[in-house]
């Protein structure tokens, strides 16, 4: 009697821990689709460092001249200049660093 309700007990944990797995799997999903994307189309750059952003505290650059190449793709498929969308407050600074853009961060 006791075996046959630990099988049970088992059985519906399993079904718990699968329902539980399936709902995360579906908000890591969604959560993936409102995230900004960086791409960097650039094959080969000139090896320079290029200046391309600042706030009141740190100076933001590019580890080579590339500020033509580096796009922000928004979860609605557009894709903008970094730099075009920095000067156009459609993104942060922060937001682009947390998506994985790579930049020098210097305090000014």
């Amino acid at each position: 009697m006791k075996k046959d309700k630990l099988i049970i007990l088992l059985g519906c944990l399993t079904f718990v821990i699968i329902i539980i797995g399936i709902i995360l799997i579906g908000k890591n999903r969604e959560l993936r689709s409102k995230q900004i994307q960086i791409i960097d189309a650039s094959y080969m750059c000139a090896e320079a460092i290029e200046k391309f952003y600042e706030d009141d505290n740190y100076t933001y650059s590019f580890p080579c001249i590339k500020s033509s190449s580096v796009y922000v793709k928004f979860p609605d498929g557009k894709k903008v200049l970094v730099v075009k969308a920095l000067e156009e407050e459609m993104v942060t600074i922060d937001q682009l660093i947390n998506a994985g853009l790579e930049v020098y961060k210097v305090e000014k």
